[in-house]
């Protein structure tokens, strides 16, 4: 494993989190001026080894060098000393705070006085997210920027050779850990997070870059290590490697490409053509009827339905109005107007109680903020919205009925976890998203809002999903979907509303549903909007 330019070395490491083995014998390494990415399945321990290398988890057994230097086994500062720099996947920033305050928060300027040195602080946060994003105004609150900028600004943090933990005399950074830095931004920010990546390898920083999304492997790495079930299994030169083979090295089988002619003359393995061919069904009578909502400078009078057995499609470009449509429909836009009905009952929409007693079900975008309870355990956040569905005469909890709906689902979603005691946090980023899934995904939804529902889930889940997406369908739920991935959108929906600007410019089905006509009605403004819909 040895080579001249190697930065760092993992050796025989492994590391248990109760039940789970989160990384069992692993060894691997990593050379100066490359992009290194690490693949696997969720749960396959990827995240748990950059971590590990970034001194927050402690290998139970196993070695780490960092430019020769052993690492103190679970030592942040140690690794932070020794240039290593983790920018995490759920952002993690102060959004009331300014871009400069944010960037400077671990080492903050002061002067004689011991006063904050202001201008110190902007000229140094100027310094390290100029050279990534000249746009970006480092005096502006963090939270009135896109989450690509944010984003960006996470890793021009990584970037400052301040190094006030250890003491000044530490190298600045010589690596960054990127988990999973693309998973909710638009296409444009992905495509500029990989060029400022690419660019931080040319000047001879390694990147360890962790992702499920094949098309960034090949676009921007060098070479791929892939985990599974915590284990090593192989190191590739993605120049060496093609998607099918490296999908097989991740979840141990072939994907079956059987699917919509379109998808399946792409050379690279979509979970998406493993759905069977999307052929007319059943479909019943109306379920969810969404008459007139509108929200100050966010929607704009919007009206459709979806029936029984049906999965309508929401596309258009970030920013569009796509979750902002979800929220009002859940109850969480209070400023929204309009009506919702389900089977023909307005649904009171002051607060999510009255659409969750509707049998509405919601996997929102943001699975941190607004999905998942981290104070609490896997079960309570699967059982949140039925306990009083379970429960018996006087309210009193149902504990057999609560054990087995939580067991089930634990099993059917596949979730991996130390048990169902364990907190959200413990969890992979995909096991979080499927736990989420699972809460909501119940026999008992007549409509589903699912936005976003396989950010952050490998490919090989991605498929099982879909078809945990279908079956809903086919049991007569109303499914109302968004998703930026194409395919996703297309493979899934029997038609899809396209918007732009918090309104609805158009409606496809059937042959006209393909990715340009989405874009064409995505970019269409209110002179337009007539003339396109008719073409």
């Amino acid at each position: 494993m040895s080579h001249e330019n190697t930065l760092i070395e993992v050796s025989r490491v492994s590391k248990r989190f109760g039940i789970t083995q989160a990384l069992d014998d692993v060894s691997v390494s990593f050379r100066r001026g490359e992009v290194h990415a690490l693949m696997g399945e969720n749960g396959a321990g990827k995240s748990t080894l950059g971590k590990t290398i970034a001194g927050l988890h402690k290998p139970d057994t196993g070695t780490i060098t960092i430019s020769r230097t052993p690492l103190t086994p679970g030592s942040i500062d140690h690794a932070f000393g020794l240039g290593i720099r983790l920018v995490h996947q759920e952002l993690a920033q102060c959004p009331n705070l300014s871009v400069a305050e944010n960037l400077c928060l671990h080492d903050m300027p002061v002067t004689r006085l011991g006063l904050v040195d202001r201008r110190a602080m902007i000229e140094r946060a100027a310094r390290l997210v100029h050279v990534l994003d000249p746009g970006i105004d480092v005096g502006a609150p963090l939270g009135d920027l896109s989450p690509g900028r944010r984003q960006i600004c996470q890793i021009a943090a990584a970037l400052d050779e301040t190094d006030a933990r250890a003491g000044g005399s530490a190298h600045g950074p010589t690596c960054i850990v990127l988990d999973e830095p693309t998973s909710s931004l638009s296409v444009a920010e992905a495509d500029r997070l990989l060029e400022i990546t690419r660019d931080l390898a040319s000047r001879g920083m390694t990147i360890i870059y962790v992702s499920h999304r094949m098309g960034e492997i090949f676009q921007v790495c060098d070479r791929v290590t892939v985990l599974r079930d915590g284990r090593f299994v192989a190191t590739n030169v993605v120049k060496e490697i093609d998607e099918p083979t490296l999908v097989e090295q991740m979840i141990g089988r072939r994907l079956q490409t059987a699917g919509r002619s379109e998808f399946s003359r792409r050379t690279a393995p979509n979970p998406a053509d493993e759905l069977a061919p999307h052929t007319p069904h059943s479909i019943g009578k109306v379920v969810l009827e969404v008459d007139g909502i509108s929200s100050p400078k966010k929607l704009s009078d919007i009206s459709f339905s979806v029936r029984a057995g049906e999965v309508v499609g929401i596309g258009g470009l970030v920013g569009c109005g796509r979750s902002e449509l979800l929220n009002a429909i859940f109850g969480l836009d209070r400023s929204a107007t309009g009506r919702v009905r389900i089977d023909g009952t307005i649904v009171d929409r002051t607060s999510p109680r009255g659409p969750i007693a509707a049998g509405i079900g919601y996997v929102p975008e943001d699975r941190r903020n607004q999905g998942l309870f981290f104070q609490l355990g896997v079960d309570e956040n699967i059982l949140m919205p039925f306990m009083s569905r379970l429960a018996r005469v006087l309210g009193l909890r149902n504990g057999a009925a609560e054990r087995a709906l939580v067991s089930r689902r634990i099993t059917d979603f596949q979730i991996k976890s130390a048990g169902p005691r364990a907190v959200p946090g413990s969890l992979s980023g995909g096991n979080q998203q499927k736990l989420l899934i699972a809460r909501w995904m119940s026999p008992e939804a007549r409509v589903l809002l699912l936005d976003e529902p396989t950010r952050g889930i490998d490919v090989g889940t991605k498929a099982e999903v879909y078809k945990l997406v279908r079956a809903a369908a086919d049991r007569g739920a109303a499914v109302l979907l968004v998703s930026s991935e194409m395919p996703e959108l297309l493979a899934l929906s029997d038609r899809v509303l396209v918007m732009c600007a918090g309104r609805i410019t158009g409606e496809l089905s059937s042959e006209d549903m393909t990715q340009a006509n989405i874009l064409r009605l995505a970019t269409v403004d209110d002179s337009r909007k007539a003339k396109v819909a008719a073409a």
